[in-house]
Protein backbone atom coordinates (compact mmCIF):
# COMPACT_ATOMS: atom_id res chain seq x y z
CA UNK A 1 0.00 0.00 0.00
CA UNK A 2 0.98 3.32 -0.57
CA UNK A 3 2.15 5.72 2.63
CA UNK A 4 -0.71 7.45 4.08
CA UNK A 5 -3.26 5.54 3.08
CA UNK A 6 -5.21 2.85 4.66
CA UNK A 7 -7.91 0.31 3.56
CA UNK A 8 -11.10 1.98 3.48
CA UNK A 9 -13.13 -0.73 1.38
CA UNK A 10 -12.66 -4.09 -0.20
CA UNK A 11 -14.49 -6.03 -2.68
CA UNK A 12 -14.32 -10.04 -1.75
CA UNK A 13 -15.56 -11.09 -5.60
CA UNK A 14 -16.16 -14.85 -5.46
CA UNK A 15 -17.31 -14.67 -1.42
CA UNK A 16 -19.52 -11.39 -1.36
CA UNK A 17 -23.16 -12.76 -1.62
CA UNK A 18 -24.40 -9.37 -1.71
CA UNK A 19 -21.99 -8.60 -4.60
CA UNK A 20 -22.55 -11.77 -6.38
CA UNK A 21 -26.88 -10.87 -6.39
CA UNK A 22 -26.29 -7.34 -7.56
CA UNK A 23 -23.91 -8.59 -10.49
CA UNK A 24 -26.24 -11.44 -11.39
CA UNK A 25 -29.47 -9.34 -11.57
CA UNK A 26 -27.56 -7.16 -13.58
CA UNK A 27 -26.53 -9.36 -15.86
CA UNK A 28 -30.29 -10.85 -16.74
CA UNK A 29 -30.47 -7.16 -17.24
CA UNK A 30 -28.26 -7.25 -20.05
CA UNK A 31 -28.38 -10.11 -21.97
CA UNK A 32 -32.71 -9.14 -21.59
CA UNK A 33 -32.02 -5.58 -22.85
CA UNK A 34 -29.02 -7.11 -25.95
CA UNK A 35 -31.57 -10.14 -26.99
CA UNK A 36 -34.37 -7.40 -27.47
CA UNK A 37 -32.02 -5.64 -29.66
CA UNK A 38 -30.52 -7.81 -31.61
CA UNK A 39 -33.73 -9.54 -32.28
CA UNK A 40 -35.02 -5.95 -33.31
CA UNK A 41 -31.97 -5.52 -35.56
CA UNK A 42 -32.39 -9.23 -37.17
CA UNK A 43 -36.25 -8.81 -37.95
CA UNK A 44 -35.10 -5.46 -40.32
CA UNK A 45 -31.88 -7.46 -41.51
CA UNK A 46 -34.13 -10.67 -42.63
CA UNK A 47 -36.11 -8.67 -44.76
CA UNK A 48 -33.74 -6.85 -46.47
CA UNK A 49 -30.64 -9.09 -48.60
CA UNK A 50 -27.69 -8.40 -46.44
CA UNK A 51 -25.19 -11.29 -45.39
CA UNK A 52 -26.72 -12.25 -42.43
CA UNK A 53 -30.45 -12.81 -44.16
CA UNK A 54 -28.75 -14.74 -47.25
CA UNK A 55 -26.29 -16.72 -45.21
CA UNK A 56 -28.44 -18.16 -42.54
CA UNK A 57 -31.67 -18.81 -45.26
CA UNK A 58 -29.04 -20.64 -47.59
CA UNK A 59 -28.06 -22.93 -44.83
CA UNK A 60 -31.35 -23.48 -43.64
CA UNK A 61 -32.60 -24.20 -47.02
CA UNK A 62 -29.69 -26.66 -48.02
CA UNK A 63 -28.76 -28.24 -44.89
CA UNK A 64 -32.37 -27.70 -42.64
CA UNK A 65 -33.28 -25.36 -39.87
CA UNK A 66 -32.31 -27.85 -37.46
CA UNK A 67 -28.32 -27.75 -38.62
CA UNK A 68 -28.82 -24.04 -39.06
CA UNK A 69 -30.09 -23.12 -35.64
CA UNK A 70 -27.20 -25.48 -34.16
CA UNK A 71 -24.33 -24.02 -36.49
CA UNK A 72 -25.53 -20.20 -35.51
CA UNK A 73 -25.72 -21.41 -31.85
CA UNK A 74 -22.24 -23.25 -31.81
CA UNK A 75 -20.76 -19.94 -33.95
CA UNK A 76 -22.31 -17.70 -31.24
CA UNK A 77 -20.79 -19.81 -28.14
CA UNK A 78 -17.09 -19.67 -29.84
CA UNK A 79 -17.45 -16.21 -30.46
CA UNK A 80 -18.83 -15.08 -27.03
CA UNK A 81 -15.64 -17.27 -25.93
CA UNK A 82 -13.17 -15.39 -27.92
CA UNK A 83 -14.89 -12.20 -26.56
CA UNK A 84 -14.66 -12.98 -22.74
CA UNK A 85 -10.90 -13.99 -23.57
CA UNK A 86 -10.57 -10.15 -25.34
CA UNK A 87 -12.40 -8.77 -22.53
CA UNK A 88 -9.10 -10.00 -20.15
CA UNK A 89 -6.80 -9.58 -22.78
CA UNK A 90 -7.13 -5.80 -22.79
CA UNK A 91 -7.75 -5.91 -18.63
CA UNK A 92 -4.26 -6.94 -18.68
CA UNK A 93 -2.95 -4.43 -21.02
CA UNK A 94 -4.33 -1.71 -19.04
CA UNK A 95 -2.50 -3.14 -16.02
CA UNK A 96 0.77 -3.43 -17.65
CA UNK A 97 0.34 -0.10 -18.60
CA UNK A 98 -0.47 1.36 -15.25
CA UNK A 99 1.49 -0.88 -13.37
CA UNK A 100 5.31 -0.38 -12.16
CA UNK A 101 7.71 -1.85 -15.28
CA UNK A 102 8.35 -5.27 -14.74
CA UNK A 103 5.36 -5.91 -13.06
CA UNK A 104 3.27 -9.24 -13.38
CA UNK A 105 -0.07 -9.75 -14.56
CA UNK A 106 -1.46 -13.19 -14.31
CA UNK A 107 -4.39 -14.96 -15.47
CA UNK A 108 -6.90 -17.32 -13.29
CA UNK A 109 -10.77 -18.53 -13.14
CA UNK A 110 -13.15 -19.60 -10.58
CA UNK A 111 -14.92 -22.40 -12.58
CA UNK A 112 -17.46 -22.29 -9.74
CA UNK A 113 -18.45 -18.99 -10.32
CA UNK A 114 -18.77 -19.41 -13.89
CA UNK A 115 -15.74 -16.22 -14.13
CA UNK A 116 -11.95 -15.79 -15.13
CA UNK A 117 -10.25 -12.97 -14.44
CA UNK A 118 -6.77 -11.05 -14.91
CA UNK A 119 -5.07 -9.94 -11.86
CA UNK A 120 -2.13 -7.77 -11.04
CA UNK A 121 -2.15 -8.88 -7.82
CA UNK A 122 -0.84 -6.33 -4.94
CA UNK A 123 -0.28 -3.66 -7.61
CA UNK A 124 -1.54 -0.18 -6.74
CA UNK A 125 -3.34 2.48 -8.98
CA UNK A 126 -4.38 5.17 -9.05
CA UNK A 127 -8.40 5.84 -8.55
CA UNK A 128 -8.48 6.99 -12.48
CA UNK A 129 -6.19 4.30 -13.95
CA UNK A 130 -7.96 1.62 -12.12
CA UNK A 131 -11.49 2.91 -13.31
CA UNK A 132 -9.98 2.99 -17.05
CA UNK A 133 -8.59 -0.67 -16.47
CA UNK A 134 -11.93 -1.77 -15.10
CA UNK A 135 -14.20 0.32 -17.84
CA UNK A 136 -11.87 -0.51 -21.07
CA UNK A 137 -12.87 -3.94 -21.74
CA UNK A 138 -16.72 -3.10 -21.96
CA UNK A 139 -15.76 0.03 -24.44
CA UNK A 140 -13.35 -2.03 -26.83
CA UNK A 141 -14.68 -5.05 -26.98
CA UNK A 142 -18.07 -3.77 -27.86
CA UNK A 143 -16.81 -1.48 -30.33
CA UNK A 144 -14.90 -4.68 -32.05
CA UNK A 145 -18.40 -6.34 -31.89
CA UNK A 146 -19.82 -3.42 -33.68
CA UNK A 147 -17.15 -3.18 -36.03
CA UNK A 148 -17.64 -7.08 -37.19
CA UNK A 149 -20.60 -6.85 -37.73
CA UNK A 150 -20.52 -4.34 -40.00
CA UNK A 151 -17.54 -5.15 -42.03
CA UNK A 152 -19.14 -8.67 -42.33
CA UNK A 153 -23.00 -8.14 -42.66
CA UNK A 154 -24.17 -9.80 -39.91
CA UNK A 155 -25.49 -6.88 -37.18
CA UNK A 156 -27.55 -8.68 -35.09
CA UNK A 157 -24.99 -11.57 -34.60
CA UNK A 158 -22.44 -9.10 -33.53
CA UNK A 159 -25.61 -7.29 -31.24
CA UNK A 160 -25.99 -10.98 -29.64
CA UNK A 161 -22.34 -11.66 -28.75
CA UNK A 162 -21.64 -8.06 -27.88
CA UNK A 163 -24.86 -8.43 -25.33
CA UNK A 164 -23.53 -11.39 -23.34
CA UNK A 165 -20.02 -10.36 -23.28
CA UNK A 166 -21.60 -7.31 -21.65
CA UNK A 167 -23.57 -9.25 -19.67
CA UNK A 168 -20.21 -10.55 -18.11
CA UNK A 169 -18.51 -6.71 -17.76
CA UNK A 170 -21.77 -6.41 -14.36
CA UNK A 171 -18.82 -6.89 -12.28
CA UNK A 172 -16.59 -4.17 -13.90
CA UNK A 173 -19.34 -1.89 -13.59
CA UNK A 174 -19.91 -2.83 -10.20
CA UNK A 175 -16.30 -1.64 -9.20
CA UNK A 176 -16.41 1.49 -11.41
CA UNK A 177 -19.92 2.57 -9.58
CA UNK A 178 -18.27 1.20 -5.92
CA UNK A 179 -15.32 3.91 -6.70
CA UNK A 180 -17.75 6.99 -8.60
CA UNK A 181 -19.45 7.36 -5.47
CA UNK A 182 -17.04 7.50 -3.18
CA UNK A 183 -15.02 10.38 -3.35
CA UNK A 184 -12.57 9.29 -0.60
CA UNK A 185 -11.57 6.24 -2.53
CA UNK A 186 -7.63 7.34 -4.10
CA UNK A 187 -6.56 4.42 -5.28
CA UNK A 188 -7.27 0.75 -5.63
CA UNK A 189 -5.28 -2.39 -4.91
CA UNK A 190 -5.62 -5.30 -7.57
CA UNK A 191 -6.10 -8.61 -5.44
CA UNK A 192 -5.96 -12.35 -6.25
CA UNK A 193 -10.16 -12.31 -4.96
CA UNK A 194 -11.01 -9.06 -5.50
CA UNK A 195 -10.01 -4.88 -5.12
CA UNK A 196 -8.94 -3.31 -2.15
CA UNK A 197 -10.33 0.31 -2.28
CA UNK A 198 -8.06 2.79 -0.37
CA UNK A 199 -8.14 6.27 1.12
CA UNK A 200 -6.32 8.87 3.36
CA UNK A 201 -5.02 7.87 6.23
CA UNK A 202 -7.27 10.01 9.27
CA UNK A 203 -5.10 13.01 10.51
CA UNK A 204 -3.67 12.11 13.89
CA UNK A 205 -3.41 8.52 13.61
CA UNK A 206 0.52 8.36 13.15
CA UNK A 207 0.66 10.53 16.30
CA UNK A 208 -1.66 8.46 18.01
CA UNK A 209 0.63 4.87 16.94
CA UNK A 210 3.61 7.22 17.77
CA UNK A 211 2.77 8.01 21.38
Amino acid sequence: MLMGMIEIDSIHAFEDESFLKTITRWSVAVMVVGAAAAGFVGWFDAAGPTAEAVTFEGLANGWGWPVAVLAYVLLLALLTAVALTAHEAVHALCFKLFAPKGSRVRFGAQWDRGMIYACAEGIVFTRAQYLVAVTAPSVVVTALCASMGAAFGWPAFAGLVAALHLSGCTGDWFYAWTIARNGKIFACEDTSWGVRFLGEEPAGENEEDAG
